[in-house]
């Protein structure tokens, strides 16, 4: 097995913009003469920079000046042996992620677990050949450099996350001024009695179209705030009042529909953000009214959590449900809800995971059990009394 992941590994180093495979700094830290000579003579020759120590405390005075790419270290030393310099090794920052080979004639499995423990990446037990020092030298060392260039490669995407968060919710804000205007202006002229049966029904369409880009705008603004804040501070909620938010933003889109919506008198004190609940209140509310029955029937739930201390809270239509096997993708970015011919912009549930998330909830679906349609749900964590 430790010769294949060998192989693999030394595979992805063909690509000439890498170093070379036997290239690397290597500290030999061992007491006794002889085997650093031996692996010295070996690992130079192959084009290895080899540094020496014959104890642990100097090992840890040499990498303060020279650091290396990986150590090999034995355990049976005077005044520090392997294991308590693997440890101080371990506790330095600094030093924490050079790989630690244990080279050493401890061969009992107490003294493996030992070393592991201590934080070793591989052990090699005495007498040794040469060539299986050398592969699991250049394994630990590509992986090493792996670990590093994925490093690197993340925060490169972590900063052009942070570039594209900053342009959408640029973006999303030049929009909106242009879009009130198209709205106002629109609700204007639809005033003038003058305007024909035509001009009436093509102006609400570029009134519902222009409503509907509106949803998108706030969800990008909402998705860079959601992406943006590193710690998230959760308060007390008045669910009520933030509920009666969410279908003050959604009337229209009710009035329209001719739903008919229950809603609990008695809510819990739960923690959040209460104008991240509020956008989750009318994403799943608005995927109710697009895919629920005609007209939709909507009950607002309320009820303790499965899992102790938290609250469940959902919205049941009484459309036509979700394929079981549909289920675990609803809330990906950009899904589709089963095969309903209403379209949208595919971002909302997604953005509801992961405010949930953000939030220490969780979020589902689930058809119904007494009749049609289904049942989106978030949890929330339950908060002392307001």
């Amino acid at each position: 097995m430790t010769d294949n992941l060998t192989d693999n590994l030394t595979e992805t180093l063909a690509d000439p913009s890498r170093p070379p495979l036997d290239s690397g700094r290597i500290l030999i830290v061992d007491d006794h003469p002889t085997n650093i000579d031996v692996l010295f003579d070996y690992l130079s020759d192959l084009g290895y920079e080899v540094l020496v120590a014959e104890d642990g405390q100097s090992a840890l005075e040499r990498i303060h000046y020279a650091r290396p790419d990986i150590i090999l270290l034995d355990i049976m030393m005077p005044t520090m042996d392997g294991f308590d310099t693997c440890e101080q090794l371990k506790a330095n920052p600094e030093t924490r992620d050079i790989p630690v080979i244990y080279v050493t004639a401890l061969g009992g499995i107490s003294d493996k677990i030992r070393g592991f423990e201590a934080g070793a990446v591989d052990y090699i037990t005495k007498p040794y050949q040469n060539q299986e020092v050398l592969a699991r030298v250049r394994t630990h060392l590509t992986l090493r450099r792996l670990q590093a260039e994925l490093a690197e490669r993340l925060e490169e995407s972590r900063e052009q996350n942070e570039a594209l968060d900053a342009y959408a919710h640029t973006v999303a804000h030049d929009l909106k001024n242009p879009l009130n205007l198209i709205t106002n202006f629109g609700r204007l002229i639809l005033e003038d009695p003058g305007l024909s049966d035509q001009s009436v029904e093509d102006l609400e369409h570029v009134l519902q179209s222009a409503d509907k880009m509106n949803h998108i705008i706030q969800d990008l603004l909402l998705l860079a705030q959601v992406r943006k804040e590193a710690a998230v501070q959760t308060v007390g909620l008045n669910m009520k009042e933030t509920l009666r938010s969410a279908l003050n933003r959604l009337k229209c889109d009710l009035d329209q529909h001719g739903a008919v919506l229950t809603v609990p008198e008695v809510w819990p004190n739960v923690k959040g953000q209460t104008a991240w609940i509020e956008a989750v209140w009318v994403n799943y509310i608005s995927n109710a009214l697009k895919y629920g029955g005609r007209p939709p029937m909507i009950d607002v739930l309320c009820k303790p959590d499965d899992v102790p201390g938290f609250f469940r809270f959902g919205v049941k239509d009484n459309g036509g449900g979700i394929p079981a096997e549909e289920q675990g993708r609803v809330f990906d970015e950009f899904s589709r809800i089963g095969q309903h011919p209403v379209e949208g912009h595919g971002v909302g549930l997604s953005i509801v995971r992961r405010i949930l998330k953000r939030l220490e909830g969780r979020v589902g679906v689930e058809n119904n059990a007494d009749g049609p349609g289904c049942t989106f749900y978030f949890t929330l964590p339950e908060a002392e009394n307001l």
